[in-house]
């Protein structure tokens, strides 16, 4: 019975381009998932205040109080932190689903495009609407970015 291999035993060990990329990514979800959880209770109002960068640019508080950082009635926050979840669910269940792992890994690239293209949005508001920068919200764009290499490598060389 020891030597039987269960269910996470062969996903943690499963080898391949397309399985390495879908670890990368859920990683960066991951990290994602850490960073918007401060925003998220920043913009719930369980935490107070969240430390900024000095200058006259940085203002987190003014960037994540913005009628901006409202999507579909809620704080950006949480439904970034949706998005993640759904990226760590999806690059899962498309290791563990071999026969549904085209279509899984297709949801999963919506999810990642999507939210690039929010955070070069955001971005861009950030800088020319607001010409205040949050820098949890910077470094949350820099993970939506970096998550679309291992998406590339990903699409291009899968099972």
């Amino acid at each position: 019975m020891e030597n039987e291999r269960t269910l996470i035993d062969k996903i943690r060990t499963e080898s391949g381009i397309p399985a390495h990329a879908r670890r990368q990514i859920a990683a960066l979800a991951a990290l994602g998932l850490v960073d918007f959880s401060l925003i998220s209770l920043f913009q719930m109002g369980y935490i107070k205040d969240l430390p900024d960068l000095p200058g006259k640019l940085f203002d987190t508080k003014k960037v994540n109080t913005s009628e901006d950082a409202v999507l579909l009635g809620l704080p950006d926050g949480v439904i970034s932190l949706g998005g993640y979840t759904a990226t760590i669910l999806l690059a899962m269940a498309a290791t563990r689903y071999k026969k549904q792992s085209r279509l899984l890994d297709m949801a999963l690239a919506g999810i990642l495009l999507g939210q690039a293209a929010g955070a070069a949005q955001y971005l861009a508001n950030m800088t020319f609407v607001q010409k205040k920068i949050c820098i949890y919200c910077v470094a949350g764009a820099a993970i939506n970015f970096a998550a679309l290499s291992p998406l590339r490598k990903l699409l291009k060389f899968r099972d």
